[in-house]
Order: structure tokens, then sequence, then C-alpha cells
């Protein structure tokens, strides 16, 4: 039995159930198949239909392809003005773009997992529903490579507030006195996020246009976090 092969099977089973929890949250049924057929989980409205909730009954059945990263601290570089940042990849096959595209009700569903304290929350998920495969490709986010595409991702955190720096700043507008800083210097972690004046970015990087091949990828904000309270609706991709 080997050890690494099940660690990375449970993992994966664990981004599934991430997904599955967001569409049960949202009145949907989820449902993970027992094999790889290309599609791993199969969505219905069954629920919505029998309440008689308003429900795009065209775009059912759905399915997901989930593709999962778990990161860990030591993938974590220094981005811009203080960010922690996390660059890595995912590998789609050809089989698997293949039945998404033969499958119009369907999408990717990338879910990415950071490390805990470095920023609003751990998990995400981004989708890339599969009408936008063919565009994914002509603008080359999907890179192609001899078993298929590779798909790069950066993900910048919030920036990181030091709290030597940040008790000093308080201090000197006269917002807390000497019992105030010893709290927060209890209480307060080494550093933590700043939410204040920021917000999180996820890019997907495409290859540079340049006919230089040197040239590294490029980083466009296409997508952000998917709001599975919106499903079965994908917001169109403006790639320019």
């Amino acid at each position: 039995m080997s050890n690494s092969f099940f660690d990375r099977l449970y993992k994966g089973y664990s981004a599934e159930s991430f997904i599955t929890g967001q569409l049960f949250e949202n009145g949907f049924e989820a449902f993970r198949l027992p094999a790889d057929f290309g599609i791993d989980l199969v969505v219905t409205n069954q629920f919505k239909k029998l309440s008689n909730r308003k429900t795009d009954n065209h775009s059912f059945p759905f399915g997901f392809q989930v593709k999962s990263r778990r990161l860990r601290e030591a993938d974590t570089l220094l981005g811009p003005n203080g960010r922690n940042e996390y660059q890595f990849s995912y590998l789609l096959k050809s089989d698997e773009i293949r039945i998404l595209k033969e499958f119009s009700n369907s999408a990717y569903v990338f879910v990415f997992i950071i490390p805990f304290g470095f920023s609003i929350k751990n998990i995400y998920a981004f989708c890339i529903h599969s009408n936008e495969i063919d565009n994914m490709i002509e603008h080359e986010f999907f890179i192609k490579k001899s078993e298929g595409y590779v798909l790069n991702v950066c993900f910048r955190a919030l920036p990181q507030q030091k709290r030597e720096i940040f008790i000093s700043e308080m201090s000197a507008k006269g917002l807390i006195d000497e019992s105030g800083i010893k709290f927060l210097e209890k209480n307060l972690p080494e550093s933590f996020p700043r939410h204040w004046n920021a917000a999180e970015g996820l890019y997907l990087c495409r290859k540079s246009y340049s006919k230089d091949p040197t040239d590294q990828l490029v980083s466009k904000a296409i997508l952000g976090n998917y709001d599975f309270s919106k499903f079965p609706h994908f917001r169109k991709i403006n790639y320019t």
C-alpha cells in the first residue's frame, strides 16, 4: 500500500467535498462518480424542481471536473507590497478537455488551499465553463504540453501587517494607551493580514505574445473566486 497515493487521493476527495458542500448549501444535489469518467461530480436540481423554485432546467444534469492544489508555507513567495504570493499550476489532460467539450453542461472547478493565517480564508475555488475552453487555448492561458495543457495561476494574499509597526502607529495616533499596548503585544500574532484598503488577487497566466521566447508569462485578473450562489450561471470571461 502506497501512503503517498492515498494521501493524494484523500486530499483530492477533500477538495471535491468542499465543492459538494457549496452546491448543497445552495439547494443542489451533488454526487461523486465511482470511477474516472472525465467528470468528477454530477449535479442535479431535483429539490428546486420539487419545491417549484425557479431554476434553469436546461443546465442539468451538470458535470464538474475538479482540480485541486494544496500549498505549503514553503511555497510562499514575497509578492508586491508585502503580500504573500503563491505561484502554482494545474495539469489538464487532453481526454478531460475532450469530454468536457462534448458535454456542454460542464465546467472545470479549480480548488486551491493555502496555509492558515495568510489570508481571509484558506480554501478557494474558481471555475472555467466548458464553453470557454477553446478561448482559453486560443489566448494561451491553457498552454499546450505533451500530456495535455497546463494552467498557471498566481494568488496574492492580503498584505501582511507587522505587530510592532501596527502598535507603534496606533500609539503615535493616540488611539491606545499603555494598557492597550500590552494587550495587543500579548494577543496579536507577530504578523497578520491587513484587511483595510486591500483585496486579494487571483491571476491566470498566459504566454507572452512577444516574439521573444524568453519572455515570462503574463498574469491577468480575468477570473475571481466563484460564487456558488450564482450556479449554474457563469460570467463570460473578458480576455482583453
